[in-house]
């Protein structure tokens, strides 16, 4: 079939039978035979009763007009718009619209429309079956020539009725028009009479309201768009809703296909066709802000009142501060397209009763190049770190405190390796820190402790409505890897400041009728707490971080655009998306709540343009500019959030021990040691060392240190003091000090040994030595054990000749007062007929004065023949030695010296010791 042709069936329309009770008796004969004769005097009845007062169907001939709708500002003076149905309908000849927009209508909405008599029965039968099922009227089946008769001729209060006596009144009406005019009369009615949506009435409307066209010059894919947005207008919406409506288009045109009006390949070429949206300009104030009350009125009232009921609307919208938000807008973006962001948005609310004040969806409304018409202030995108908030009160909610410690350290999970905006990692962070700088590890920790499925929940409470397809998102959501949308977002962070009483975001603060009656006014509820029964103090506790500029200076220095020129109390947080495609900034005073977005409305990505740099200007400007002339107003904690000092390094309640800061809590949950995260150990001195035996009582105390989980094993912060304390001056022990609780310093790891083998460490206290079988083994046997103070020295003789051959471990635990044990361990093996040598004088890294003699002692193990000593690698003497030998060196080169022993068997096989290295100098 080609453009221009009607579509019609074969066979001509029942409306050509004379007389309706006759088409009724035909009917019901030709389906059920005489059998059925009794239904046509049901028919005949029903026809009576509901057919009294029924408008004469010529009126379909006929303008009606209707009311103008007026929308205004807060203060009921500004008008922002007339909504006026006049210059929203263009009404057209059936000539005048293309074979696209009749074949897409009558496949979508009524597929037998030139064959049925104004009513499809099978379709009726079909309704009545599904709504008995259901007990209510919850399928229609309503024809193209039934959807006139309801939006032209019943009354509007009648048109909405969910009841078996308005379909049957406008069955009776289908019927009446179908005999009373032609199908295509009836088409062309439909087609000037439908709302499309977009303010748009009729096809011709919808042609120039979306693509600036007449109806004569729609496309397939044009035309198969509009005529799918005829079943619900409000939320198929393309510019709000782009990609329902194109899941719709496809549908249309896969009935044109099935239905044989179009091959598949033109269906497919249909779909690739770019559609670009340009509504003609409008005089209006705010259009975004307008069109989103009129879609917020469309569903509450529908379209009909809305269009004819003359209302008059006072929405919430405050002039000046949404000419502030679009001055500053224009303003920052001119700055900024030179780093390619073209497009920005703002949401202004009032924190005390949800009303959205402002609201500015793009630059410029009109200008195509960007997108203008598409309300990005409602469009979803992807938050960046602006989500963390939620993450972290979701962690409040279970116990975490702003003085948890959370550790910024590499992490992977399952392949995903989050890194922070400075590539760098930043070591045990409080909550308070890992979140006023952004740090991105700590809040995946923070989101793996929560769980996504409680995150989202709470997420949905505050007020963010996207983020539905749960399976979709895993620990990466944390970093804004979902999208959301500017006023959702803004709305969330009224809930902070709202103490965690979550509230809809109010548009409206009044509706009257052309007469006067009043049909709703807004009267702000109190909110649902969502944060749970400390609520209050979770929000206010996220608000005093988000407000805290010394915790931020780290990643954002002192003087950031968080930061108020006036110093004035502001909580906010700054969020990019990967690529540099979404710039967000949303905070908030006690008084207002400022939510800001910079990007391209084609998602094309930016030359760093960050939170800060971009929405965050945006934010401060407004900020600054709305709070100019007030009185700065603090965030007051509620009753049960207390204050308390703290040990910085370890988030714990101040012990005296430590620097105190002091940090704020809800009452009753101030910070305990969690099992696995912390450590308590006697020290000595100033703290940094393990007290000993030789520590004086008085110099001992218990501290409690930050235990590094494994995967931070290393890190160069503060990690617990591994190291004796050194005996004091006047201590009766000799020799030099330990400076490892424990350590086997030989035989080394791995070694093979035979016959009496000397074992050399060092132990700061109470020692045992023992060994076992095997790598780990399940029982100990004792070799030694001795009082401590051994430093590198010898802790004791091992038989290993007398054992069977094989693998051994050895064993060295040390005890210290106070502290729980510490161990050392090696594993050797036991091997007959094999040598070893070790040098047990001097200590390794000994200072010896120029000219000194230095005494050098080996031991050795097996049948050592001889052994020889080495400086730097030269020999300086050699002596036979069955089980240790000595000789003296004359230490007369000064700087660094490395000493060896070597041990030769009868067979001449050659083993040497480890080697040591000593210093020679002042």
């Amino acid at each position: 079939m080609r453009a221009g042709e009607h579509v019609r069936p074969a066979r001509p329309g029942w409306h050509a039978l004379p007389g309706l009770l006759g088409l009724i008796a035909l009917r019901l004969v030709e389906l059920a035979g005489a059998a059925l004769l009794a239904g046509l005097v049901i028919g005949v009845a029903l026809y009576t009763a509901y057919s009294r007062d029924l408008p004469d169907v010529s009126q379909l001939a006929t303008h009606r007009p209707f009311e103008t709708t007026r929308i205004y500002a807060r203060d009921g003076q500004t008008l922002l718009y007339e909504l006026f149905d006049d210059g929203q309908r263009t009404v057209v000849t059936l000539d005048e619209v293309p074979w696209a927009v009749k074949a897409a209508t009558i496949a979508v909405e009524d597929a037998g429309f030139y064959a049925n008599p104004g009513v499809d029965l099978r379709g009726i039968v079909r309704a009545f079956y599904l709504n008995r099922q259901e007990g209510a009227v919850v399928s229609g089946g309503s024809t193209i020539t039934q959807q006139l008769a309801r939006n032209v001729l019943l009354p509007p209060e009648e048109r909405a009725e969910q009841s078996y006596r308005r379909k049957l009144r406008e069955a009776i009406l289908a019927l009446q028009i179908s005999r009373r005019f032609s199908k295509d009369q009836i088409l062309q009615f439909y087609l000037n009479e439908v709302y499309y949506g977009n303010r748009a009435y009729g096809i011709e409307a919808a042609a120039q309201n979306y693509f600036s066209k007449p109806a004569r010059e729609l496309t397939l894919g044009e035309a198969a768009l509009l005529a799918g947005l005829v079943q619900a207008p409000t939320e198929l919406n393309p510019l709000v809703a782009p990609q329902a409506a194109r899941a719709r288009q496809r549908v249309v045109l896969d009935l044109m296909v099935k239905q044989g009006l179009i091959s598949r390949a033109q269906a497919e070429a249909a779909l690739a066709q770019p559609l670009v949206f340009r509504p003609a300009t409008v005089d209006i104030r705010a259009p975004h802000w307008v069109f989103y009350v009129l879609d917020q009125l469309e569903r509450r009232y529908g379209p009909d009142l809305l269009r004819r009921g003359g209302l008059r609307v006072i929405t919430t919208l405050d002039p000046a501060l949404q000419t502030l938000a679009e001055t500053v807008v224009r303003e920052r973006i001119a700055e900024l397209r030179a780093r390619d962001a073209s497009n920005a948005a703002v949401v202004i609310i009032d924190p005390r009763t949800s009303e959205i004040l402002a609201m500015v969806g793009s630059v410029d409304y009109n200008d195509a190049t960007i997108d203008g018409q598409v309300n990005v202030a409602t469009a979803p995108r992807q938050p960046g770190s602006a989500l963390k908030p939620i993450v972290y009160a979701a962690a409040l909610m279970r116990g975490w405190t702003p003085a948890t410690i959370i550790w910024d350290t590499p992490l992977e999970i399952n392949g995903y390796r989050p890194q922070n905006y400075d590539n760098r990692f930043h070591g045990p962070q409080r909550l308070r820190y890992a979140l006023a700088n952004s740090y991105n590890i700590p809040a995946v920790r923070a989101l793996q402790f929560v769980g996504i499925d409680a995150f989202l929940d709470l997420a949905h409470a505050m007020g963010i409505t996207t983020l539905q397809e749960r399976e979709r998102y895993g620990l990466a959501v944390a970093l804004g890897a979902g999208e959301v949308t500017l006023l959702d977002l803004t709305t969330a962070y009224t809930t902070l400041a709202n103490g965690g009483r979550a509230r809809p975001a109010a548009a409206i603060l009044k509706i009257t009728t052309s007469s006067g009656e009043v049909l709703e006014s807004y009267t702000p509820p109190p909110g649902t707490q969502v944060l749970g029964p400390q609520g209050e103090a979770i929000a206010y506790l996220i608000t005093d971080i988000l407000s805290d500029n010394q915790a931020r200076t780290p990643m954002f220095g002192p003087n950031s655009v968080m930061r108020l020129a006036d110093d004035r109390p502001a909580a906010v947080k700054t969020g990019t998306s990967n690529d540099y495609r979404d710039s967000w900034a949303v905070g908030y005073t006690p008084e207002l709540v400022v939510g800001a977005w910079v990007g391209n409305s084609d998602n094309r990505p930016m030359q760093e343009v960050a939170g800060a740099n971009g929405a965050g200007t945006i934010w401060r400007a407004i900020m600054e500019r709305a709070h100019a002339g007030k009185p700065s107003v603090a965030f007051t904690p509620p009753p049960n959030v207390v204050e308390r000092p703290i040990c910085p390094d370890t988030g714990l309640l101040a012990d005296g021990q430590c620097a105190a800061v002091s940090e704020r809590f809800v009452a009753g949950m101030e910070p305990r040691p969690q099992p696995g995260q912390y450590i308590t150990l006697t020290v000595g001195g100033d703290g940094s060392c393990l007290a000993t035996d030789q520590t004086p009582p008085a110099q001992r105390r218990e501290r409690t240190f930050l235990l590094p989980p494994p995967e931070a094993q290393g890190w160069n912060g503060a990690q617990p003091p591994t190291q004796p304390c050194p005996p004091p001056e006047h201590s009766p022990v000799s020799g030099p000090a330990p400076t490892v609780v424990a350590a086997i310093d030989a035989p080394a790891n791995g070694a093979a040994l035979d016959g009496e083998v000397s074992i050399v460490g060092s132990a700061a206290g109470m020692y045992t030595l023992a060994y076992g079988a095997g790598v780990q083994p399940e029982r100990w046997t004792p070799i030694n054990s001795g009082l401590g103070g051994v430093a590198h020295g010898l802790l004791g003789r091992w038989s290993a000749g007398a054992l069977p051959e094989g693998i051994y471990t050895l064993r060295l635990e040390v005890s210290l007062p106070g502290n729980p044990p510490q161990e050392a361990r090696v594993t050797v093996r036991v091997a007959r007929g094999q040598i070893g040598v070790r040098l047990l004088q001097p200590a390794p890294d000994v200072r010896v004065a120029v000219g000194a003699t230095v005494p050098l002692l080996a031991e050795t193990s097996g049948a050592v023949s001889r052994v020889e000593f080495l400086v730097d690698g030269q020999v300086i003497g050699s002596v036979v030695a069955p089980g240790s030998a000595s000789w003296s060196w004359l230490a007369s080169e000064p700087g660094r010296h490395t000493l060896e022993a070597a041990a030769y068997d009868g067979a001449g096989r050659r083993v040497s010791s480890p080697p040591i290295s000593v210093v020679v100098g002042e």
